[in-house]
């Protein structure tokens, strides 16, 4: 296994960013564990759930679920007649939707496909696209699948004109590699390509690009306890040299499935605490003292610090941006992927104080009559909470919604008067939080 000397915060510096940056992880808490593969898509995560089914002598089900304000089953019912079923990628248009199933246990020679234990199935891709109702029709199988090898871990390139994917069909250099397949002007696919230059004798999983065009997978090419990310430069032809991650992306277990939300932020899935779990990465923001660069790392031992009151602590790190609150685009409550982040360290927040109650005022900019400002700014506010509820499993007795309207606006901008902007309409259609109980 891969040995690390573990800190809180280590300094990232690769070629997939444009400088050295200091990265956090947080896991996200979606169950007890065995989920992995989490994507966003408009302000909902979608990712896989496993759970061994006892009758099948501990095989693990795979089901993909998706968590938004009020949903907790993926909206496409064909999907309900596959026992295993996971690596879910969703087009930028949201059109189409790729993903991976399989049926019958194959083997038990080498690490599953599925990450289910030592199984290996033989998997399929599926493809569904959206009619003209906005419905997901019935997904159709990718023609380049196989009945006796494996096909799965779909993903677009960002011009949707190549369909990346893992196999371990016959004439490539390990046991599972990455290929691509070009898209027809017919919407047909080609000839399967082999990633020859990234490819290796050991396993790739997980193609992914970043916002950028950084081309990512997992590999256990150079190490023979589990999978690490990797990541190198695309330019449209080729592909730059594989570098691997530094901690807090790759540890001493599986890292694998990394997904963007933002030009540097995002989801990745890691067996580092010993059972698959989702974590959220981000940029840490430093603070400058002195001109020199302060970063809190996990000593061995800590002592004890002294006990400050939840709310104090609350108004701290909103006053230092460490919590911020969730804005909305005109005339909608629905919650942006932008603002995920913002959420996931309130639900940290609740999660770390179980005894903390809060208030969501919820706003609206002064557009609008009086009557469907305050019906709209309830709206967001109950978005908020339904999305905490939901996602970060916060009981719902925690959290209360009062609606204000357009009243209390961030900034001077008054729909009476002029100086209004984007800018300053934006800061307006806003949820803010306050600790009533602790």
């Amino acid at each position: 296994m891969k040995k690390y000397i573990i800190t809180a915060l280590m300094a990232l510096s690769t070629i997939a960013f444009a400088q050295e940056k200091t990265y956090k992880l947080k896991q996200i808490p979606t169950s007890d564990g065995g989920n992995w593969g989490a994507i966003s898509f408009n302000g909902q995560v979608i990712f896989v759930d496993n759970k061994a089914n006892v009758s099948k002598n501990d095989v693990f089900d795979s089901k993909l679920f998706i968590l938004d304000k009020n949903n907790t089953d993926l909206k496409l019912p064909a999907l309900e007649k596959y026992d295993k079923i996971g690596s879910p990628f969703i087009s930028k248009d949201g059109k189409e939707f790729y993903f991976t199933v399989s049926g019958t246990v194959a083997s038990k020679s080498k690490r599953s496909l599925f990450k289910s234990g030592t199984y290996i199935y033989t998997l399929q891709i599926l493809i569904s696209v959206k009619d003209a109702n906005g419905e997901w029709a019935e997904p159709v199988p990718f023609q380049h699948n196989g009945n006796n090898f494996s096909t799965g871990d779909p993903c677009l390139s960002p011009d949707g004109k190549y369909l990346y994917f893992v196999s371990n069909r016959e004439g490539g250099k390990g046991g599972t590699d990455i290929y691509r397949s070009k898209r027809n002007s017919d919407g047909s696919w080609g000839e399967p390509q082999n990633l020859s230059e990234i490819n290796t004798t050991g396993d790739e999983r997980f193609p992914r690009f970043d916002t950028k065009g950084n081309f990512y997978f997992s590999s256990t090419t150079e190490n023979a306890g589990g999978l690490d990310l990797f990541v190198c430069t695309y330019n449209g032809n080729s592909f730059g040299k594989p570098v691997r991650m530094d901690y807090p992306f790759n540890s001493e277990g599986d890292d694998f499935a990394i997904s963007f939300i933002g030009e540097d932020t995002g989801y990745l899935s890691s067996n580092r605490s010993g059972i698959d779990h989702i974590y959220f990465f981000e940029p840490l923001k430093m603070q400058i003292i002195c001109d020199t660069v302060k970063v809190v790392e996990t000593a061995a031992k800590q002592e004890p610090e002294p006990k400050v009151r939840p709310d104090i602590i609350f108004e701290e790190m909103l006053k230092s941006g460490k919590i911020k609150y969730v804005y909305f685009d005109f005339n909608k409550y629905d919650i942006r992927d932008s603002e995920i982040p913002a959420l996931v360290d309130i639900i940290i927040f609740m999660r770390q104080y179980p005894a903390a109650v809060l208030e969501l005022p919820s706003y609206s900019d002064c557009r609008g009559n009086d009557s469907y400002n305050m019906k709209l700014s309830l709206k967001r506010g109950e978005a908020v909470k339904n999305y905490l509820v939901t996602f970060g499993k916060i009981d719902a007795n925690r959290i209360t919604v009062k609606e204000y309207g357009a009243t209390n606006p961030a900034n001077d901008c008054n729909c009476s008067k002029s100086g209004c902007n984007d800018t300053k309409f934006e800061e307006n259609r806003r949820v803010e939080y306050k600790v009533l109980k602790y």
